[in-house]
């Protein structure tokens, strides 16, 4: 391939992948089901896991969710009205080491994603019809959510453990090589 987008992307995702397992792995153990403040932590990264996991896959047909996986348990409270106020968060929480290896899952599924795209399959529709995105522009939106929640759990880091995350270029901390 000539384009190196994809490579580069890939590495962004998965840098923004493994940011989020570092704040799995610092979160410490009063803070893992803190439920006083909404959802707790583990929630949101189980959350978070499971959409980086389900997006990742060519369509809704070919994801297999984990077989810790509760019905509706990846949903968070509050976010979607179409349920009418039954989503909750499960009763007992995900462990550490169970969001730590989906971690991983996701890290694995995100490398394989990335080294069978190419130029052609990035322009192709996406393989889930609500979302009327390439599969390209998918990828990037799948990749903004995951940002958007792993930023989410290093705020709760800092403002509820005073635990800093430090920031990941890449997924080898490398930064990126300067532009100008």
């Amino acid at each position: 391939m000539d384009n190196n987008w994809q490579k580069m992307i890939g590495r962004q995702f998965a840098a923004s992948i493994q940011m989020m397992r570092l704040a799995i792995e610092a979160c410490p153990d009063n803070l893992w089901d803190d439920r006083t403040d909404g959802s707790p932590f583990w929630h949101l990264a189980y959350h978070a896991l499971f959409f980086t996991d389900f997006y990742l896959s060519d369509d809704e047909k070919s994801f297999k969710a984990m077989d810790y996986h509760e019905d509706k348990a990846h949903f968070l409270p509050g976010d979607y009205k179409e349920y009418g106020g039954i989503v909750t968060t499960p009763e007992k929480a995900y462990t550490q080491d169970q969001l730590l290896d989906y971690a991983d899952h996701c890290l694995w599924k995100c490398r394989e994603t990335f080294e069978k795209l190419t130029d052609d399959r990035s322009l192709e529709r996406c393989g889930f019809w609500w979302y009327e995105l390439n599969v390209g522009e998918f990828l990037l939106n799948n990749l903004r959510h995951v940002q958007h929640h792993a930023g989410q759990l290093i705020l709760l880091l800092r403002r509820r453990a005073d635990i800093g995350i430090d920031w990941l270029g890449t997924q080898d901390n490398q930064p990126p090589p300067p532009t100008w």
